[in-house]
């Protein structure tokens, strides 16, 4: 179905977003402060205002940070009421939970979405978005956000997925500086990160995905049992990475805190808990 869109923003995430929608058949205006140096999208008009862009059914905003959102939202007007706004911008869930409030308080519909991925995968059906918020917007405006990624509603707290986004890059990051620290201190015997790569993969997509599985049941349930693995008896092997990566002159940071964290857990008590027991210090 073919749905009068805007886009408010053409940062790259936005221009993409636009790129998208337009692919899907929808008739698309886009509109951004910086005018015509701006993000260029072919096959889409340009609205001359943001008062214009509003008039749209479907609104999807994308923009630098919140205080532009409040500028756009501010020059809506009297047409903020008669669209459905999807809020796409990064930011914290504070932020989008008083977005969504000043729009509700003029009459509006919102609903706060998180794209979990690079501007090129907008538009593939893997990609993950995540929305919550207003209900009926989302269940109105499915089949086209679907166009824009995998759409999933999180619940009628506009904060959750901006919170979700935030969360979600702690885990990427995480994970990458792990792969970056096993790359270096391989790297110290010549071992090309190229090499690895394919082994660490494999083992993601097998052990480590089991691991995950199991420790998200003992972190719901607050239960650590160490049957196969427990944290005394993983504190030495902490040690020898910490040894062996101050050895070869790299950065300890990494491993020490593992190891920091791993000790404190021991000293709460959790020596005989698993790894899993360490979100216990986390929370703390």
């Amino acid at each position: 179905m073919n749905v009068r869109t805007s886009v408010i923003g053409l940062n790259p995430r936005g221009a993409a977003l636009a790129k998208a929608i337009a692919a899907a058949g929808h008739d698309v205006v886009v509109w951004d402060e910086a005018g015509a140096s701006a993000e260029p999208v072919e096959d889409v008009r340009r609205a001359d205002s943001p008062q214009a862009a509003f008039t749209a059914s479907l609104v999807l905003m994308c923009l630098d940070d919140y205080d532009a959102v409040q500028r756009v939202l501010g020059r809506a007007g009297p047409h903020l009421v008669s669209a459905d706004l999807v809020n796409l911008t990064s930011g914290t869930s504070e932020q989008a939970q008083r977005a969504a409030a000043w729009v509700r308080a003029r009459g509006g519909h919102y609903l706060d979405g998180a794209l979990m991925a690079h501007p090129e995968h907008v538009g593939q059906p893997e990609t993950v978005l995540v929305y919550s918020g207003s209900r009926e917007v989302f269940e109105r405006r499915h089949s086209s956000l679907a166009h824009l990624g995998g759409a999933t509603y999180l619940g009628p707290a506009p904060g959750t997925a901006a919170l979700y986004d935030v969360a979600m890059l702690n885990f990427a990051w995480a994970t990458l500086i792990g792969f970056l620290q096993t790359a270096a201190l391989l790297g110290t015997a010549q071992v090309q990160a190229t090499t690895v790569a394919p082994l660490l993969t494999h083992w993601l997509s097998t052990t480590v995905t089991e691991v995950i599985t199991d420790y998200a049941r003992q972190v719901d349930d607050h239960r650590y049992p160490g049957d196969q693995e427990w944290l005394e008896l993983d504190a030495p092997l902490m040690d020898h990475l910490v040894d062996a990566v101050r050895a070869r002159g790299l950065d300890t940071a990494l491993p020490e805190l593992i190891q920091s964290l791993t000790a404190r857990g021991i000293d709460a008590g959790h020596g005989k808990d698993s790894f899993a027991s360490l979100v216990e210090i986390l929370r703390s």
